[in-house]
């Protein structure tokens, strides 16, 4: 008879496969190197309606590009998967979590919004914000990684939490200023690299399968 904490240890390994492809990874990282992009968007046009088009296009057509890639790439090599109501549930509180990073985001943008009526320094907001930027990545990256049985997501919350350090600490603490680019690059090219490493291992071990052993 198999145990129930078999089953569950089945049904964890068998969820762990679908992340084991890399693209995610992939996504993770390109959407860090290009925040600096993105981060040009208000100098591109004074009309709000713009900008946030701007926005749309440049995060929906990265989350269509991957999500879409990612989608056929597991079906053709492992088929359809559907989890439990426990992983169901974890799932949900990922997406809880990551409403939650995003409303952290806003506060952060009305927080710089406010810091000169508040009389706060740019000092104060060099040294504060890339801090709140850290914890808030490391958190929702841990998390992640607990709910969703994908350790590594633990290393991309250090890498994805440290661009804003490297990028504002250098110049608060030694007048030293570093470009956007390789603030946000260098940990985006570890995730990207660390990504290729995974998509390489699993298109090696998992072939595309028939159509008829599709679904699970």
């Amino acid at each position: 008879m198999v145990h129930t904490t078999d089953l569950r240890r089945l049904e964890r390994d068998a969820f762990r496969k679908f992340y084991d492809d890399g693209v995610f990874d992939l996504f993770l990282g390109a959407m860090l190197g290009l925040m600096p992009l993105a981060g040009q968007v208000d100098s591109w046009s004074n009309s709000e309606v713009v900008r946030i088009a701007a926005y749309i296009v440049i995060y929906g057509g990265l989350v269509t590009l991957f999500m879409g890639w990612r989608r056929r790439l597991l079906r053709t090599r492992l088929g359809d998967f559907k989890p439990g109501p426990e992983r169901r549930r974890k799932i949900h509180v990922v997406r809880l979590v990551l409403a939650g990073s995003v409303l952290v985001g806003l506060v952060g943008f009305a927080i710089g919004a406010v810091a000169p009526a508040a009389d706060w320094s740019v000092t104060d907001l060099e040294f504060i914000m890339p801090i709140v930027w850290f914890v808030n990545a490391t958190v929702v990256f841990s998390l992640m990684a607990h709910f969703l049985d994908v350790p590594r997501l633990h290393i991309h919350g250090v890498l994805f939490g440290s661009a804003l350090l490297i990028k504002e600490w250098p110049g608060a603490l030694w007048d030293i200023e570093v470009p956007l680019g390789v603030a946000f690059g260098a940990p985006a090219a570890v995730i990207v690299g660390i990504g290729l490493v995974k998509l390489t291992q699993f298109v090696r071990d998992h072939p595309v399968i028939s159509a008829t052993d599709a679904s699970l």
